[in-house]
């Protein structure tokens, strides 16, 4: 009688987390804002539009994301990914009011509508 013992192989797959694309919103980020909309921070505001800017070649401004006051067409405020932080600026007239290291200083810096 032989006995015949069964080799098994398996072939490991590591994990590989993708690269960090810079100036790109993180599904974190993402998360971060939609929680600011739905807590009291965000009274007034009814929206927020997520975006990227037109060109993957065009480094200064990645995604961006637009948050809209009460009853208003033009976004109330901007948050963009810029440079390693976040910038805060005003659609209107185009003015940058803050950088910031994180999304929630970002959103923090925002007033009530």
């Amino acid at each position: 009688m032989s006995t015949h013992r069964a080799i098994q192989s398996a072939v490991i797959l590591p994990f590989v987390r993708p690269l960090q694309v810079p100036n790109r919103l993180t599904m974190a980020d993402r998360i971060a804002a939609m929680e600011w909309h739905a807590g009291k921070r965000a009274v007034g505001y009814t929206r927020i539009a997520f975006d990227t800017s037109a060109s993957p070649e065009e480094p200064e401004l990645g995604d961006f994301m637009l948050i809209y006051a009460t009853d208003t067409k033009w976004a109330a405020w901007g948050i963009g990914c810029c440079d390693g932080g976040y910038i805060v600026w005003r659609p209107a007239t185009g003015t940058t009011t803050a950088w910031h290291k994180g999304i929630a200083s970002a959103l923090a810096s925002i007033p009530p509508a």
